[in-house]
């Protein structure tokens, strides 16, 4: 964002010299909140007497996780500063290899590998990011890159490494924070519902037709957006690009739901493998996978919707430089929403049985997007009340 204000104000040498920074610094931040989480997450749990081999089993998961979140962070910079340069063929490009990338893994895991299980999701997306990351670092210490970064040239002014801690710091950690909360989930609703209802959750996953892909895509374009918009001092066209980019994002993730909808038999089967023995207890079993993972597709359309908003609206405060909110947000859907509603409706709405896991995901989702839509409404109409003069006076 700090990168993008500049090169909208036309400050080309000193975008550059912060562009390396911005990189480098969201790479220690990510390794350090790396060995921070590894270190200190699975004795927390151990302390707080989880069961240890739900903690073993999911451990794995969680590093993965992590990693990934680490490798996401340095990619969204990557992504984020070939969009300050208006390279929108590159962005496309890459997006749909790493699509390609999981799509043909996960085929592959399941199909040739035999491999169903929620690490090996994880991992595809693990492999998907570290090849974007390789190629990210290729590209920026290339001699032919604008930005290129130059280890002799580095701005370590004080003012923007500030700025930009400031900034990372709330995106980064709110992330980790949210990878911290799925193994939580995950572990309640193993010990509630069993690991069959976590397996069918995962099958959603990749039964999703990739469209939550498109609300992460605009969210990236529409920072950069407004942050070129605020660099040129016109913060009505910053606001303006959120309202687009929210109409545009609602209409493709519909259009992406009807089509999960239409196709939902046929996308889970594909992801479940039928019973090398035809018999009729496997068989039973077989369509009983089927009928879960169709059920729980339900609810993930839902929370498909309500993540499209949810990543628009956070986009547009990431814009205007107010990250913290991404923090504030994860831990808001997790600890007021996700896990309280998860363990309510266990007590309260037991004859649901496990549709419970995937209706949990879809009001945390929806709850989340529902705040994140009035404080950005009571954030718009509080500028407007001032006739944007903050964003005039500091752009």
């Amino acid at each position: 964002m700090i990168v993008a204000n500049l090169y909208g104000r036309g400050e080309i040498k000193e975008a550059r010299r912060n562009a390396g920074v911005v990189l480098i610094l969201t790479a220690i931040i990510s390794i350090f909140l790396i060995l921070l989480t590894i270190l200190g997450v699975i004795p927390l749990l151990k302390a707080l007497n989880f069961n240890r081999g739900i903690i073993e089993r999911g451990q794995v998961y969680f590093y993965i996780q992590i990693t990934t979140t680490a490798l996401t962070a340095i990619n969204v910079v990557f992504i984020g500063l070939e969009r300050a340069k208006r390279n929108i063929k590159l962005i496309i490009m890459m997006n749909i290899v790493v699509a390609l990338i999981k799509v043909i893994l996960t085929l592959l895991f399941v199909f040739v590998f035999s491999l169903n299980s929620i690490e090996w999701i994880a991992v595809t997306t693990l492999i998907a990011q570290l090849s974007l990351t390789i190629f990210a670092i290729t590209v920026m210490f290339n001699k032919n890159n604008i930005f290129k970064i130059d280890l002799k040239d580095l701005s370590f002014n004080k003012k923007y490494i500030k700025e930009m801690i400031k900034i990372s710091i709330p995106v980064v950690l709110g992330r980790f924070t949210f990878s911290f909360g799925k193994v939580i989930v995950n572990y309640l609703a193993t010990v509630y519902y069993g690991a069959g209802a976590i397996a069918a959750l995962s099958i959603t996953y990749k039964a999703n037709l990739g469209v939550g892909v498109i609300s992460s895509s605009s969210e990236e374009v529409e920072t950069t957006l407004i942050s070129q918009n605020l660099g040129n001092k016109n913060p009505k066209r910053a606001f303006k690009t959120v309202s687009v980019a929210t109409i545009y994002t609602m209409i493709f993730t519909i259009l992406g739901a009807v089509l999960i909808a239409l196709l939902m038999e046929p996308a889970v089967k594909f992801f479940i493998s039928k019973p090398t023995e035809v018999t009729a207890s496997a068989m039973e079993e077989y369509y009983l996978k089927i009928e879960t993972a169709k059920e729980l597709l339900k609810f993930e359309i839902l929370s498909i919707l309500a993540n499209a908003l949810t990543n628009v609206l956070l986009g547009g405060f990431y814009g205007f430089k107010l990250t913290k909110i991404s923090y504030i947000v994860n831990i808001v859907r997790l600890f007021i929403f996700r896990i309280p509603i998860l363990i309510l409706l266990y007590y309260f709405a037991s004859d649901i049985g496990y549709k419970v896991v995937g209706l949990t995901m879809a009001l945390s989702n929806i709850f989340t997007a529902i705040l994140l839509g009035v404080f950005f409404l009571i954030f718009y109409f509080k500028n407007k009340a001032n006739n944007f003069i903050h964003y005039l006076e500091v752009a």
